[in-house]
């Protein structure tokens, strides 16, 4: 009896493993992480509508679809996640997600967080959304939500953002990643002024042209700035409480010696691909540290020439340059240089135009002058070849004069029978009287 309970016993048991075991998607890896965590991952890529939940464990703690660059999935998601209460981790990447809704959203392009997206995910702890095409984020898309603590919105293309959305998850969230996104400064400022337990924060590849003072909170402590447009740091603009700082890949040409003293405060600080200026005028205090600090270890000069791929620490005061306009002209940034020549370039069409119209404008004024000049000397010359017409006229008589011949004879009104009597051969010349 007792051997065929054991039996009993074990058959069942193989058949749970096997039935939990054979809950996987034949396109995803199903086992458990390092912490012991039910994980399902789907990274092959290429897959679309409809994600495969049905073939998945309901006790599922930890969620990964992603896909190669070269092999995007393809998914909209609705309230598929419903029945996984154990749910802590959902991570959804690379998948041109067009919408996340609580039902279908059909005949509509918006990527949108819809409303009550996660209401009945109260366990989950990571979501990451990253380089999908999300534009919106409605205002109870993170309804429910009370026990996130990490966030992953990057690389989509989010321009703006409600506080009020992310209201639900206020007191909870303590990491957010927002970096690659076009949001205002205004906008970010208000949002993480909201976010009262936030201590890490992404703002990565923003396009920020600075780190205002103030603009963010005391309470961060790991600060991911890099890939952005900041020229300038001051130690003002860090958060009181930092204790690791990215500020990679900026425009940064040197630092003063209150934020090299500030930042050897840190416990880890990345400078790396920023284009150091290696003169008196840049980095004269990182000199002075350079030998005391790691932090500038592995940092090259971009200029002057010279000294172009050197490493900062190799150098001594004897190899750095004077700040000169040589070495101002030869130190601008190569993309700062062409902007300058297209400017100039565009200033001497621009002169050249206007040069060429005034030169038009010029001689058609001048030709038009000659030509009315030479209109009125004929006008006088018409009105003068009148005045000394042949043709005189006078109040009692009509004289025509031809000059034909020095010897004039007078013509007299006669008769006929006078005419017939004595007719003249010709009339050289003569004159026809008639009294009036």
């Amino acid at each position: 009896m007792l051997l065929n309970w054991h039996l009993t016993s074990s058959c069942l048991l193989l058949l749970w493993l096997c039935t939990s075991n054979a809950l996987c998607p034949a396109s995803c890896e199903c086992k458990r992480n390092e912490k012991g965590k039910r994980k399902v991952t789907c990274i092959k890529g290429g897959m679309t509508d409809p994600i495969p939940t049905e073939d998945m464990d309901p006790g599922m703690e930890i969620l990964e679809i992603s896909a190669p660059p070269t092999k995007r999935n393809t998914l909209s998601v609705s309230s598929i996640f419903q029945q996984f209460k154990s749910l802590e981790e959902l991570r959804l990447t690379r998948s041109n997600v067009h919408q996340i809704a609580q039902h279908a959203f059909w005949g509509n392009m918006l990527p949108v967080v819809l409303e009550n997206t996660f209401v009945n995910q109260q366990q989950l702890r990571y979501l990451c959304l990253a380089r999908n095409r999300l534009v919106k984020i409605t205002n109870t898309a993170f309804l429910n939500l009370t026990s996130l603590v990490e966030l992953d919105i990057s690389r989509n293309k989010l321009k703006k953002l409600e506080p009020i959305a992310f209201h639900h998850i206020s007191e909870t969230l303590q990491r957010l990643v927002i970096g690659g996104n076009s949001i205002s400064n205004d906008t970010l400022k208000t949002l993480l002024q909201s976010l009262h337990k936030l201590h890490s924060l992404d703002i990565a590849a923003m396009k920020l042209p600075s780190l205002p003072k103030n603009f963010l909170p005391d309470r961060i402590s790991e600060l991911n700035i890099s890939k952005n447009n900041i020229s300038e740091l001051t130690a003002d603009s860090l958060p009181a409480q930092l204790t690791r700082l990215d500020v990679s890949s900026n425009l940064l040409r040197g630092l003063n010696e209150t934020v090299v003293l500030r930042l050897e405060t840190l416990k880890h600080v990345n400078l790396s691909d920023n284009p150091w200026t290696c003169n008196l005028c840049h980095i004269t205090p990182i000199l002075f540290r350079v030998n005391k600090t790691n932090l500038f270890k592995n940092l090259t000069c971009a200029s002057p020439k010279i000294l172009k791929n050197v490493k900062i620490h190799h150098l001594k005061f004897e190899d750095i340059t004077v700040c000169n306009n040589l070495n101002v002209e030869e130190e601008q940034d190569p993309i700062e240089k062409s902007k300058i020549s297209l400017l100039i370039g565009l200033a001497c069409i621009i002169v050249l135009a206007i040069f060429s119209i005034v030169f038009v404008v010029c001689s058609c004024m001048k030709r038009h002058s000659r030509n009315l000049m030479q209109q009125q000397k004929r006008a006088a010359e018409a009105e003068n070849s009148l005045e000394s017409a042949t043709a005189i006229f006078s109040k009692g008589e009509i004289s025509f004069k031809f000059p034909l011949d020095l010897t004039e004879r007078r013509m007299s009104v006669s008769t006929i029978d006078e005419i017939k009597r004595d007719t003249p051969a010709s009339v050289p010349n003569g004159t026809v009287g008639t009294g009036i």
